[in-house]
């Protein structure tokens, strides 16, 4: 994803695409753990239909992500610019949400998912992973690659190395492969799981969709990041089977292509907007009110319906709550500070 824009737009149109895209993304993966992995944990009452391919729908979300971030960095005027933007859309949700599952599962329960007061405190830093202290929600695994990549992209564009990406995502990824293999080889199999975390092989095809929309990008360039890319799941894998990797870069292409803009179903792109707080409180809390409602003799589908409807309940209250007007926070204080840089697309 390298591009070189002729003349770029002041206020280019919001692509709707990305936020149909996350919309797909999140209930893909909703009806994953709801299904398939709640029947691994739990069982259901009576045999379900488990949506399992549903849980690849997090690779698409650092696919969109790539493109996003590469598009936001190249709107703000600075680069701490980006940095605030980013806190001031993740984290305010991020903490209502810890706060919410914390509560709901210590009042009612759930099992092996319990935890203390100062494990909830530690995970509203975002950065509890990498202090080994355990998920308030499993989900929360995606949150420190996402913060992992931002970190990233910070550090090439204070470095003004953006214009360089698509070499650099080659090298990073070609490493990451390597580094993975010698720990694979050595029985290291601590360092592999540290090697593969950055997922920089699905990020790489969101920065290369930007690119290609852009024309910055040459085919040399993009064939081979596609292919080391690609190389790395066939060679290392990763948490998705190799197959998932093309139908990612597929999505990807169609995007940079603009072939996607039929995805204006209403009902998708609203889900789209309320995405992330969506993805950060419908697992545990879901899994609460589908273990009450099944021990009440519900259907699992019945149950199910109602943990969809809580989880776009609380997505829609956190969205227009706390998100939004944190958002409208730091658009005032930046403008009190001087600055008239634009607020960054939405990110899954």
């Amino acid at each position: 994803m390298t591009h070189i824009p002729a003349a770029p737009e002041t206020n280019p149109p919001r692509l709707v695409e990305l936020d149909a895209l996350r919309g797909f993304a999140a209930l893909a993966v909703a009806l994953y753990h709801f299904t398939a992995e709640y029947s691994d944990l739990y069982g259901h009452t009576v045999p379900l239909w488990e949506m399992r391919f549903g849980k690849y729908g997090v690779q698409l979300f650092f696919a969109i992500s790539g493109f996003v971030i590469l598009m936001s960095l190249e709107r703000v005027e600075r680069v701490r610019d980006f940095v605030w933007s980013r806190a001031a859309r993740l984290y305010p949700s991020y903490w209502t949400a810890v706060a919410l599952t914390f509560t709901v599962v210590t009042l009612f329960g759930l099992p092996e998912r319990e935890f203390s007061l100062q494990t909830a405190l530690v995970n509203l830093t975002m950065f509890h992973e990498l202090l080994r202290v355990p998920h308030v929600d499993t989900v929360y695994w995606t949150l420190t690659i996402e913060l992992s990549f931002y970190l990233l992209m910070f550090v090439l564009a204070y470095t003004r190395t953006l214009p360089r990406i698509i070499p650099i995502f080659i090298v990073l990824v070609v490493l990451q492969t390597l580094a993975e293999l010698a720990a694979q080889a050595l029985g290291m199999t601590f360092l592999a799981r540290l090697a593969s975390r950055p997922h920089l092989q699905y990020f790489a095809l969101g920065v290369l969709a930007f690119k290609q929309r852009r024309g910055e990008v040459s085919l040399p360039s993009a064939l081979v990041l596609v292919a080391v890319s690609f190389a790395h799941e066939v060679f290392v894998g990763s948490e998705a089977p190799a197959p998932v990797f093309p139908v990612v870069l597929c999505l990807s292409y169609a995007l940079s292509r603009g072939w996607l803009r039929w995805l204006t179903w209403r009902p998708l792109l609203f889900m789209g907007f309320i995405s992330y707080p969506f993805y950060l409180v419908h697992q545990n809390i879901g899994y609460v009110i589908i273990r009450r409602l099944e021990a009440a003799a519900w259907r699992p589908e019945a149950a199910i319906a109602v943990a969809l409807a809580a989880g776009f309940l609380l997505a829609i209250v956190i969205t227009y709550g706390v998100e939004q007007p944190a958002l409208r926070a730091f658009r005032q204080w930046r403008r009190k500070a001087g600055s008239q840089a634009p607020v960054p697309p939405r990110l899954a």
